[in-house]
């Protein structure tokens, strides 16, 4: 053996440095959180006197469901825009547009003396967020390994729960001190402040490109991508090659998504107003329970995080979690006092993260890493025409039942049928 050899056999391995995990994982989970306060803020401004006074809303809740749905539309039909656009911006550039355009329309819906304005302003808000779910799984996509991405996934989907969560603490301190409209611009400063530097000077496209990341992480994602992964989920995706949309797993996994939004956004929309006039919640306080609530949803979606890329199955979680969220929010609503109602609420919102964040883990085993952006910004598209209409449905069931029985049976309905769609997957060994 050559001294060469022997040099090179006793050299040391370069260890992968952890940026994905230390720059890029955060980022995307202050993103989301920051998003998620700016998406549902309006949940808790709803319940305001003030509010419901100077825009004339006042026992008009199909017209404040209007102001929900209207916004998870305009996020289905620009998400597809956004990903197209992924392929020639790239994801940085992209995100940081986003971000700035609904940063703007915080501040618009604050201005807004009129119910016109206010809708006009969610609209654009919902265009603006729209690129989030195809930026954030294209990131997930380019930044990590396949098996990573359910831990990666767990990290920025907590800020669709960390947001809601604080939202109880923040905007109903905020409305109670300062008013609803201050809230909104408190909105709008701290997306320009916090998430929008983190994505520009933390984050890059790919590994390669980052100035802090070296060859042996680099190496490690791509070892670690669909295309090498021979485990079976990645084994029968690969063996396909399929087109994003020729895959009847990726529509299954969308439908499953699409018809559990569904149950999220009316639950969560109207959630305040079931715990103040149907429960006997005051104001600040059905605010503070959804910091309660959310709380123990994003526990949840840490530990299944770490336990789907463990045992690389995520169909029987994900629809396991959905039937039991249905079962779950009925008892919610049929409960015989308020706090076994706050506790069967826990139960259905946990149940029901289960579902949703193995589905978006799934995502990254029926979709290819070059395909992500567009498949997802397709996938948005679906789910927000589907589930975005929920908050106004709610508002009419409501408006003409005077209840939130017959609200929450359509619901839980919902929330079954998208754990029907993961029986194929499951039985393939997703």
């Amino acid at each position: 053996m050559s001294a060469v050899e022997t040099s090179s056999m006793r050299a040391p391995r370069m260890v992968a440095t952890r940026v994905r995990w230390t720059q890029v994982a955060p980022t995307l989970l202050i993103v989301c959180i920051i998003a998620a306060l700016d998406r549902a803020n309006l949940s808790i401004v709803q319940n305001n006197q003030t509010f419901l006074d100077e825009l004339g809303l006042q026992g008009r809740q199909a017209s404040i469901g209007l102001l929900s749905t209207a916004l998870f539309l305009a996020y289905g039909i620009g998400a597809p825009v956004w990903g197209w656009l992924l392929r020639y911006l790239g994801v940085r550039k992209v995100a940081a547009l986003s971000i700035v355009i609904w940063a703007l329309t915080c501040f618009w819906s604050g201005l807004s003396s009129s119910y016109g304005s206010l809708l006009a302003s969610r609209v654009v808000l919902g265009l603006g967020e729209a690129a989030i779910y195809p930026c954030s799984l294209a990131l997930i996509a380019h930044w990590f390994a396949l098996k990573e991405r359910g831990r990666a996934t767990a990290f920025w989907w907590i800020g669709t729960m960390i947001g809601p969560m604080f939202m109880g603490l923040i905007v109903t301190f905020l409305i109670v001190h300062f008013g609803w409209r201050l809230q909104f611009y408190a909105m709008g400063v701290l997306a320009l402040i916090l998430p929008l530097p983190m994505l520009w000077f933390l984050v890059r496209d790919h590994p390669a490109e980052h100035p802090g990341v070296n060859a042996a992480e680099v190496d490690l994602v791509e070892a670690g991508s669909l295309q090498n992964n021979e485990d079976a989920p990645g084994r029968i995706a690969k063996a396909e090659r399929k087109p994003w949309y020729a895959s009847f797993r990726f529509w299954l996994v969308a439908a499953a998504i699409s018809a559990s939004n569904t149950m999220y956004w009316g639950w969560a929309i109207w959630l305040p107003t079931y715990l103040r006039t149907a429960r006997g919640f005051s104001f600040s306080l059905s605010g503070y329970l959804t910091f309660v609530i959310y709380g123990c949803a994003v526990a949840t979606i840490l530990i299944f995080g770490v336990l789907s890329d463990k045992i690389f199955r995520r169909a029987p979680l994900a629809g396991s979690g959905w039937f039991l969220a249905g079962v779950f929010l009925m008892a919610s609503v049929l409960a015989p006092s308020p706090a076994w109602s706050i506790v069967f609420s826990i139960c259905a919102l946990c149940s029901h993260e289960v579902g949703i964040s193995c589905a978006e883990m799934l995502m990254q085993s029926v979709v290819n890493e070059k395909q992500m952006g567009m498949a997802q910004g397709a996938r948005a598209l679906l789910q927000n025409l589907i589930g975005g209409a929920s908050p106004l449905l709610i508002g009419l069931i409501i408006q003409h039942t005077g209840g939130f029985i017959g609200a929450f049976i359509a619901l839980s309905g919902a929330v079954v049928i998208a754990a029907g769609c993961m029986v194929t997957l499951a039985v393939e060994g997703f």
